[in-house]
């Protein structure tokens, strides 16, 4: 029997099987890697790991396997020495011993959690059983490996703990967008028009989004700050990370604070915190500060400290975090003039506005509204399985007239409501146009259309006996849907 029995272990895989324990401990193939270190993913090369063991074979070992894999591997012969680098540097993967000297590698990672790691731990030692793999799910180590190991299978353990992380973060970027109420799925069409004033903002969006600066945008309701914020995003470094919303109108400095910088779980003995953050969840990427004038002046003082000092410290921990994040803001009023009226820190406002985007009016750019009409018709139409009514005349008149208070958002919605009307005529509400005033841009168009109509359609004559370009017909023809 004990011969067999030791057959048996010479024979088991080199990794323990902890799938008995759910799914806190993942099961790695212990076959040697024909393809090299590509199999384990993309973020291996942009991992900070760091090495915990008293042996000075196994540190060189892990040492050399992750040069030149990892962006940095750090080595530590003690605990001790351990904590003060975790103080002062943030590591995606902790690679620990457990049998040390001065304290177990998990009598460490357990109070290395109570005061704020959250850190994936991959726990390595010679000695393994049931009890070592149920305290190591309690002290918070996601993996387990047994000694002797070969080097993929510590790449390919780094990798999985990558992932996981990886999936937590999506997952709780996931929850913030609920809570936030907006699916930003819904929110990434461009900012559509052919104006020369929306020209010129993508092009600001896209000379901005090649750097990290902060930036705010500024803008009326519903004149596309959302959409825009996305557009910057998406044209930056930061574009394959995470991009978060929050508002800031009636946050408390409590609920401010725990949103931002997540509060450690208390209740649960060492296990990553359920209420990570949105700085962490969404490391890398873009935070999306809605309406950032609308923030108290609690609040601000949080966000001042935390531009001020780079680091944050999540509720109920004792060691701070790095920050990396990009922070777009927006407002409807200028921020210089809100830090004015002492409604804003000023030092903020300097922090914040290093880049500022204004949006124009809908009303401002007339070019775009029978554009965006006819687009917001087709798009609409589709989902609401109706088809587009008419632009009568009269519509396209009231369209380019209307002040459009509520800019882009209120067209989107008066269009949506055409169509549950079958017609635009009315979309306005009842019709007063003989107490409405032309627009310049409505009488500009009517004059056009009408010159054009006398010269048959020849737009070159019709440029002549306007006295403008052949290619300003053109592009306002073009504009107009004609």
């Amino acid at each position: 029997m004990r011969g067999g029995a030791e057959g048996r272990h010479r024979l088991a895989p080199q990794r323990l099987n902890m799938t008995v324990t759910a799914q806190h401990i993942t099961k790695i193939n212990a076959s040697a890697d024909p393809s090299g270190v590509s199999r384990f993913g993309t973020d291996l090369d942009l991992a900070r790991v760091l090495v915990v063991d008293d042996e000075p074979g196994m540190r060189n070992f892990l040492s050399k396997v992750l040069q030149g894999v990892v962006a940095r591997v750090d080595v530590s012969e003690n605990t001790e020495s351990a904590s003060d680098m975790l103080d002062q540097n943030t590591y995606d993967v902790i690679v620990l011993d457990n049998i040390m000297p001065e304290k177990t590698g998990l009598d460490w990672l357990a109070e290395q959690r109570k005061i704020g790691l959250f850190s994936d731990a991959i726990l390595i030692t010679a000695h393994a059983d049931l009890d070592t793999a149920i305290q190591a799910i309690r002290a918070g180590a996601g993996d387990f490996l047994l000694k002797p190991f070969r080097s993929n299978q510590v790449l390919n353990a780094i990798a999985h703990s990558l992932e996981r992380a990886r999936l937590r973060r999506q997952n709780s970027v996931l929850r913030h967008e609920l809570e936030v109420g907006k699916d930003l799925l819904n929110h990434r069409d461009a900012l559509l028009g052919t104006s020369a004033e929306i020209q010129a903002v993508r092009r600001e969006i896209e000379t901005a989004g090649m750097s990290h600066s902060h930036v705010v945008i500024r803008g009326e309701v519903g004149a596309g700050k959302q959409v825009a914020a996305r557009m910057l995003h998406a044209s930056s470094p930061r574009a394959d990370k995470p991009f978060v919303w929050l508002k800031c109108y009636g946050m408390s400095e409590e609920s401010f604070r725990e949103r931002l910088f997540g509060q450690l779980d208390s209740t649960s003995e060492g296990s990553i915190s359920e209420g990570e953050g949105i700085l962490r969840s969404a490391a890398g990427g873009t935070l999306f500060l809605e309406e950032v004038e609308m923030l108290s002046r609690d609040c601000q003082n949080i966000l001042a400290e935390l531009l001020s000092t780079g680091r944050f410290t999540p509720v109920g921990a004792s060691r701070s975090v790095d920050l990396d994040i990009r922070i777009v803001s927006s407002t409807l009023r200028p921020l210089a003039d809100v830090a004015r009226d002492d409604a804003f820190r000023m030092d903020l406002f300097y922090s914040l506005n290093v880049v500022e985007i204004v949006l124009p009016p809908l009303r401002e750019r007339s070019d775009d509204i029978i554009a965006l009409t006819s687009f917001f018709s087709d798009t609409l139409a589709a989902r609401m399985g109706t088809e587009v009514p008419v632009l009568s005349a009269l519509a396209r008149r009231r369209f380019l007239s209307h002040d459009w208070p509520g800019n882009v958002m209120e067209l989107r919605n008066t269009v949506e409501r055409a169509l549950i009307h079958r017609s635009y005529d009315n979309a306005l509400g009842p019709n007063v146009e003989k107490f409405e005033v032309e627009s310049l841009a409505a009488i500009e168009q009517r004059h056009i259309l009408a010159v054009l109509e006398a010269c048959n359609g020849n737009r070159a004559e019709a440029a002549r006996r306007l006295g403008v370009a052949r290619k300003t017909i053109d592009r306002k023809c073009q504009a107009w849907g004609v």
